[in-house]
């Protein structure tokens, strides 16, 4: 059965009839007056305690609209990435397993150019591999868990991978350093999980490797978010703001709130029409307000700044102990730049990465094959569920 198309059109009409142009300048001006008259010093003063907000917020003590050159670049460096996909466990198959696929990229630049790419696949089975315990509970690994795995084994491919350097050098992955899906799992079992990946960590600060991820096309709002802290009129400037009273008075009284009149747009868009980031500058390094990060320790408590790559406002995200480190924050900003340059808009290293980790559906195939093969030679045939069967060949 094909899409409707034409009943589709009919709607996507009628929403756009609601966005009024007017409406929208209004609120882009509004934007534009509150990012000129921010003041960082009353916003940190209305978000101590006990203030309560709804959303997450960008945080630093000093000034918010603080903007940075571009360093220099090193006439030679390493940059290692990496990436990963999976093969996830089949509930239809006699044997259960999972599969990750990490690509690793080597890169170094200047006098002594190298490149080295490789994968790295890795078939987990064994009962210790396919559940996760939290006290009496045992739980499957699910698409969950295994990213959440997935992502320390990245980390952990990337510090083997500048294990001995003779250049400045950093790692970069792909997508952020925040485990949001840990909210999808109770604290017993996030805590075990997000072990694997902060001990990963420990490994980067120990040897002292920057760390980084790169977010394209960031569609976060924690700047936005704090710019309607300052426009916030209630209780009154100065005071700890609190949202929750502050909504719950509105419905009862009627009122609009103040930073409604703001528009809903993620940071990129504030920081590349408002901003105004020129190429190759970044922000200064914000605090993330996330509460998963009371699980990573305060060494490795994620900060983030957006950079002006050229062709996008991308996303950086280190953790506290990079962000401490001049030379290692001026590392990664000239690099990523660079990379970004050499990449048509997007680090050429992550682009390498994935091309060497992805698993196409003829691995997959390959894959099922090989294991339906060995278990007939050991007696056991397959017998596919009705629901699966009808899922390779259909008959009507």
């Amino acid at each position: 059965m094909t899409l409707d198309l034409t009943r589709v059109v009919g709607q996507i009409s009628s929403m756009v009839a609601t966005i009024d142009p007017a409406v929208q300048s209004r609120r882009y001006n509004a934007l534009d007056d509150a990012w000129r008259s921010l003041d960082s010093v009353d916003v940190n003063i209305r978000l101590r305690a006990p203030a309560k907000t709804s959303f997450l917020l960008a945080r630093v003590e000093g000034e918010y609209r603080e903007r940075f050159p571009l360093p220099a670049l090193p006439t030679s460096y390493t940059i290692a990435a990496t990436d990963g996909s999976m093969i996830l466990p089949d509930r239809h198959s006699p044997a259960r397993f999972y599969l990750m696929n990490i690509g690793k990229v080597f890169l170094r630049y200047g006098d002594q150019p190298t490149a080295r790419f490789s994968a790295e696949p890795d078939l987990r089975f064994e009962e210790r591999d396919l559940f996760v315990t939290s006290g009496s509970r045992r739980v499957p690994v699910n698409e969950t868990i295994l990213g959440l795995r997935r992502a320390a084994a990245e980390l952990r491919a990337g510090a083997e991978l500048l294990a001995d350097l003779d250049t400045p050098g950093l790692v970069l992955l792909d997508g952020t350093l925040i485990l949001w899906s840990l909210e999808a799992n109770d604290r017993g079992i996030a805590t075990e999980i997000l072990r694997e990946f902060t001990d990963a960590l420990d490994t980067f600060q120990r040897a002292g490797l920057p760390i980084a991820s790169y977010v394209s096309s960031p569609g976060s709002s924690d700047l936005m978010n704090t710019l309607r802290v300052s426009v916030c009129d209630y209780p009154a400037m100065g005071r700890p703001v609190n949202c929750d009273d502050c909504f719950g008075r509105i419905v009862d009284e009627g009122h609009t709130p103040a930073c409604d009149i703001l528009p809903t747009v993620p940071d990129r868009l504030l920081l590349e029409r408002i901003a105004n980031l020129q190429p190759g500058e970044r922000t200064v390094v914000y605090e993330s307000q996330s509460r998963i990060l009371e699980l990573y320790g305060p060494d490795h408590h994620i900060g983030f700044f957006y950079v002006n790559t050229g062709q996008e406002i991308g996303r950086i995200e280190i953790p506290a102990w990079v962000a401490r480190e001049p030379r290692m924050l001026d590392l990664i900003h000239s690099v990523v730049y660079d990379q970004c340059q050499l990449g048509r808009g997007y680090p050429v290293a992550l682009q390498e990465a994935h091309e060497m980790a992805v698993l196409s559906m003829t691995d997959r195939r390959l894959v099922e094959a090989a294991i339906e093969r060995q278990l007939a030679e050991h007696g056991a045939v397959r017998m596919r569920t009705g629901k699966d069967a009808s899922k390779r060949g259909r008959f009507v």
